[in-house]
């Protein structure tokens, strides 16, 4: 017995029904990562492949952001950097949003991927990543390749990889000992698969081949270690900096501490007083107070990560900024004096010691003067301080002091 209503009244439903799925990104299993972005009709931020994320339009790849989507697409991403804080899920969806702007970029997405990298430092792992991607699939351009190498301080993990992989892709090669240093050093804290990419690199950047054997054959950076040891006797050796044993507090241990309080208000007047207590004021200025003789840590929160300004602390002769070199004075005398050398005057040479002490040398009296591979900044420094000083040391650093200019922060924010 035939009844056309319900016959038409099922052949609806399933007309719907597909009409939806149209309308609804699909895949095998249940995404990561599946967020609706407002203001644009069926259009989601979705996760394709395991940490392959695309921006999908009505179930289909969008092929390159236009001005269309541009403005919702960074909205969404304002509203996740301010969620991520205290969700630990927005921050996952904040990486996966701009993996999917980088591969797809156009010409503004791509000055605005790079304004965040300029402007906020704690982004730059996750911009970095999105530029590898978009080398990936489009043209190599040299500010990119820019991004990539001095995104090599900061990235770890698989977006170290992702980094070292797209630089592989580029033409343009580094030939900076401070880079082949970095490269070396982000292998040798990479698994098997970042240890052969960071190799990869470093043959494509030097055009040296090394033979693996020995110990080497289980560790391939330990060749390239030496390499670059005989390479640039005169460099900072390519080594990973070695926590002091008189160290009171684990770079590890602060960082983990330092992660713990993100969401917590700052205490600025105990990380002032840490400034103070940690003798940071005989050589550095911060804001209004201090002295200028070293690196001006005004905007320090606008140039590194916390990671970096906690790693600079512990770890001060890891890095030596070629602006503030060190020196040892030997006299005619055949006293030795070391320090960071500044102008006093046509005779005089002055030299800021460790002890952020000013010594003024007559240059009648300089015998030999021999750079230093070791950073000025005493080791130790925290020892003096309580964990809670310690960390809030650095979430003070990690902040533009009143007065200090903000013309450079991004103006969406």
């Amino acid at each position: 017995m035939n009844f056309p209503g319900k016959t038409f009244l099922i052949c609806t439903i399933l007309s719907l029904s597909l009409l939806a799925d149209l309308h609804t990104p699909l895949q095998a299993g249940s995404p990561e990562i599946s967020v609706q972005i407002e203001r644009l009709e069926n259009t989601w931020l979705y996760e394709v492949a395991d940490g392959d994320y695309q921006i999908l339009v009505e179930g289909e790849p969008l092929k390159r952001i236009t001005g269309a989507e541009l403005p919702a697409l960074r909205d969404l991403e304002i509203k996740l950097q301010k969620q991520k804080q205290n969700d630990p899920r927005a921050a996952q969806q904040l990486n996966a949003l701009l993996i999917a702007m980088g591969r797809i970029a156009d010409e503004p997405t791509l000055i605005y991927l790079h304004e965040l990298f300029e402007s906020y430092p704690e982004r730059r792992n996750d911009v970095a990543e999105a530029i590898s991607w978009y080398s990936q699939e489009n043209q190599r351009r040299d500010a990119d390749w820019r991004i990539l190498v001095r995104s090599l301080n900061i990235v770890e993990g698989k977006q170290a990889r992702a980094v070292m992989q797209a630089l592989t892709r580029f033409h343009r090669r580094s030939n900076k000992a401070q880079w082949i240093r970095q490269v070396i050093l982000v292998g040798l804290q990479q698994n098997p698969e970042g240890q052969a990419i960071a190799v990869k690199l470093l043959e494509h950047w030097t055009g040296q081949h090394l033979e693996q054997s020995g110990e080497a054959a289980s560790s391939p950076l330990v060749a390239w270690q030496k390499w670059f040891a005989q390479k640039y006797p005169d460099e900072l050796p390519a080594e990973l900096p070695v926590e002091p044993e008189d160290s009171r507090w684990k770079y590890a241990g602060l960082l983990k501490e330092l992660k713990n309080e993100s969401t917590k208000p700052a205490n600025l007047k105990l990380g002032a007083e840490a400034f103070v207590k940690a003798t940071c004021v005989k050589c550095h200025l911060f804001g209004k107070t201090g002295e200028k003789i070293g690196p001006d840590l005004t905007h320090i929160s606008r140039r590194f990560q916390q990671k970096e300004i906690l790693q600079a602390t512990i770890f001060p002769s890891h890095f030596v900024s070629e602006e503030y070199p060190t020196f040892t004075i030997i006299t005619s005398a055949g006293k030795s004096h070391t320090g960071m050398m500044g102008a006093a005057g046509p005779d005089e040479i002055m030299l800021l010691t460790s002890e952020g002490k000013r010594q003024l040398i007559k240059k009648k009296d300089v015998d030999e003067i021999i750079p230093v591979k070791k950073s000025s900044m005493p080791d130790g420094l925290l020892n003096l301080l309580t964990k809670a000083e310690a960390v809030q040391l650095i979430r003070y650093l990690s902040r533009l002091p009143e007065g200090a200019s903000e013309a450079y922060r991004h103006s969406t924010r």
